[in-house]
Parts: structure tokens; sequence; C-alpha cells
């Protein structure tokens, strides 16, 4: 390992620690998704040792896991008056999207131990995504849940390319069942671990791993899913009512279709094309379409906002295309070459990202909201290691090799980490 190569790491993973501990602490909590339900959940927990009924949370849904740390920590601030209570749940977002950038970053070295410039494309893409920023200076569980489901898939990862051993084994179910008792997207996440341990294990004749994996996940889990059956009549009951009739009656050909997706490059921010799928996601990913960042919050005075504000997130729509289409292609990319290699290890990213997109749309057909709440970004941060791994990727593959080629590529990198700087540090 070359000292260039560990003090870009280094280099890297420093800024980025210091622009989340900068968000997290100047960032309005009452800002971020859901923040007034979700404090009202962490004091129910840490102050009374029960979860909330659905008069007492909005989001009494959400399992409890981010919430009974949050909220002990807070419980601590409070009694020692250090200030305000919700800033340890802020700060707890902010070090878990730090550990996601560690994640990427040895997922990729565990895949490719010896293509230095992919780790690093890999770390700076995590590093500069607009939406795991966002959510880490949130009052909010999704980071941490994406923390725990990446640890999960990192040993997934190397036990499959190495050899599964009973630690391995508990720590996979382990992690990923932790990161379901945070939030539920983490569920297809461990589903896509445990179908190609399977598929592994009918290769080797070993089937205790994934045995291991299952018991382990499903004995954390199970108290959780058997309290929303009980209490609220599904395992994953949530708090809207889902739509009648069939998933293909549910939303309208608008829906899919996005007659104004264009429109996300230009004025990337609500209520334009509300409820329609892919320009909705991409703006909510790119530019902040609720308008939870920086700027003046929704509604605007007189339905207006200051032009620097659209523009700002009319630059980051146009910055993101780049990225997505590499994303993208990369995903796919890494499927391909599962499949051509056999390789359980490579299959494991691309299919969990697969699974977390089919249970996004799922969700959001069965779920329609007048407001868009059902279309977050954040619902696809679980897709994130995989999508930032498979564009880097892309990028190492078709990069030219050479010195000069190097210092292009750095400065493309540069320049793509610039354009957003505004946009991302508070």
């Amino acid at each position: 390992m070359s000292r260039r190569y560990r003090d870009a790491v280094a280099a890297v993973l420093l800024a980025e620690a210091a622009l989340l501990a900068w968000n997290a602490w100047h960032y309005d909590w009452l800002r971020g998704y859901d923040a007034f339900a979700n404090e009202r959940y962490a004091r129910v927990v840490s102050n009374e040792y029960r979860l909330p009924s659905a008069e007492e949370s909005g989001v009494w849904h959400t399992p409890p896991l981010w919430f009974a740390l949050a909220g002990a920590l807070g419980r601590v601030t409070a009694s020692l008056d250090l200030g305000d209570p919700q800033r340890p749940g802020q700060l707890l977002a902010a070090v878990a999207g730090l550990a996601v950038c560690v994640l990427v970053l040895l997922l990729a070295r565990v895949l490719w131990p010896e293509r230095h410039a992919l780790h690093l494309v890999a770390l700076v893409l995590t590093a500069a995504s607009p939406a795991l920023v966002r959510a880490a200076a949130m009052y909010h569980p999704e980071t941490l849940a994406v923390a725990l489901a990446g640890g999960g898939l990192l040993v997934a990862v190397r036990a499959l390319r190495t050899r599964w051993t009973p630690w391995s084994a508990a720590a996979t179910g382990g992690l990923l069942g932790l990161a379901c008792l945070t939030r539920a997207w983490a569920l297809p996440v461990l589903a896509a671990v445990l179908v190609v341990a399977a598929v592994d294990a009918r290769r080797t004749r070993r089937w205790a791993p994934p045995a291991v994996s299952a018991a382990v996940a499903v004995a954390l889990l199970a108290p959780w899913l058997a309290n929303q059956q009980v209490a609220h009549g599904s395992a994953l009951a949530f708090n809207r009512t889902a739509a009648p009739g069939s998933l293909l009656e549910r939303r309208p050909a608008s829906f899919y279709l996005g007659p104004r997706s264009l429109r996300a490059l230009g004025h990337p921010i609500t209520p334009l094309f509300r409820n329609e799928l892919v320009p909705h996601l991409y703006a909510d990913w790119w530019g902040d379409w609720a308008l939870t960042w920086a700027g003046p919050p929704p509604p605007p005075p007189a339905g207006l906002l200051p032009s620097h504000v659209v523009a700002e997130r009319a630059r980051q729509s146009l910055v993101g295309l780049v990225p997505t289409v590499l994303a993208l292609a990369g995903v796919l990319a890494l499927g391909l070459l599962a499949i051509a290699r056999r390789s359980a290890a490579l299959a494991v990213l691309p299919l969990g990202a697969a699974a977390v997109a089919v249970a996004f749309l799922a969700f959001a057909v069965r779920y329609p909201s007048p407001d868009g709440d059902t279309i977050k970004g954040t619902y696809l941060l679980m897709a994130l290691p995989a999508a930032a791994v498979g564009a880097a990727f892309v990028i190492d593959v078709l990069r030219p090799r050479g010195r000069p080629w190097t210092a292009v590529g750095v400065a493309a990198l540069g320049a793509f980490v610039a354009a957003q700087l505004p946009f991302l540090v508070l």
C-alpha cells in the first residue's frame, strides 16, 4: 500500500468527518424528516421504556434501535445540562454517515484489493452524495441503518470471497438484524444476502453459514415483528392506509412516466412534479426537493423562492447526471460480472441494490401520498454502497492508464466535489 494512497484516503475521511460534524452541529434538527415525531418516539422509549402508540408519534411503525440510542444520549445531555438534547442524535447520525464512507471503501478493497483508484473513487462518490450528507445531519435513523447494513454486507462479501466461519455468519446476521431493527429498508438487503449465501451453500454443501446468519437475524427481529403484528395487525405495519385495488391500479400512468422529468434539472423543488417517480426521486436525492436543507423552509413566502436557492439546487441536479448514469451502469455491470464469474461475493451488492429498488417501488405504489412523502431519496440510501462501488468500477475500467490521465481523473473528481461544496456545507 503506497503512502500516497494512504494519505489520500486519510484526507478524504478527515474532510468528510469535519463536514458531517459541522453540518450536524449547525443544522436545525426540526427541519429534518419526521423530526418532531422522531423526538417524541425517542423520549417515550428512553424515559418510559416502552414503544410509543400511534397517537404519541407518527413514526410508531419504525423499529426502535436508533430511537433508544438517541433518546438515551439526549437524556444524559439534558441531565448534565450540556445543551440541546437532540444534538447527540444528530451527531450519532453523522458518525454513522462517516462509517458508511469507510465501509464502502472497505467493500471496494475486499472485492478488488489492488485497484487503489477504484477504492478512492468509490469513497469520494459516497462522501459527496447529497442524500447521505443531508441525512447525516438530521435527527433521523437512516444513516445508522445503512452503516449497520453496510457492515453486514462487508462481512458477508469477505466470507464469500474466502471462507465462512461461525463468527462471520453470526456477525452477518447480527449486523443485518440490527440494521432491520433500525429501518425496515434493511430487510431487502438481509433477504439478498441470505439468498446469495444459500446459493453459495448449494455449491459448497455448507449450509451452516446461511442458517446461522438467518437464525441470528430472526432472533433479533422476531420480538419487534411480533409486537407489530399483535399491536397493529401487521408485522410490516405503516402509518398510512394502503390504497385499494391491485398494484397496477394504485398509481396513474403519470406516476411512472414522469411527464415533467426534464424540469428536475432546472427547478428541482417542491411542489413541481410531485408524485412523478423518476423526477421526484432524482430531485430529492440531488436537488433537495422537499427544501429540508439550507434556505427558506416550505412553504416559501408568497410561493416564491430566492433565485439563488433555485439555482443552487438546479446546479446540483445537473452535477448528478453523470454519477447517476455511472451508478446505474455500475450496478448492472457488477451483476453481469458476478454471473460471468459465478462469484457469490460480487453478486451481493447488485442483488441487494435491486432488492431495495423493488421494495421501494412496491412501497411507493402501495402507499400513494398526496404530499409525495413516500418518495424520498433517503429511502434508497441502502443501495448507496452498491451504487458507489459500481460507478467506481465502471470508471476504473474505462479510464485510460498513464500518469497524465490519472491527473485528469483527479482533476475531474475534484471538480465534481468542488461544484457541490456550496450545497453540501451548511
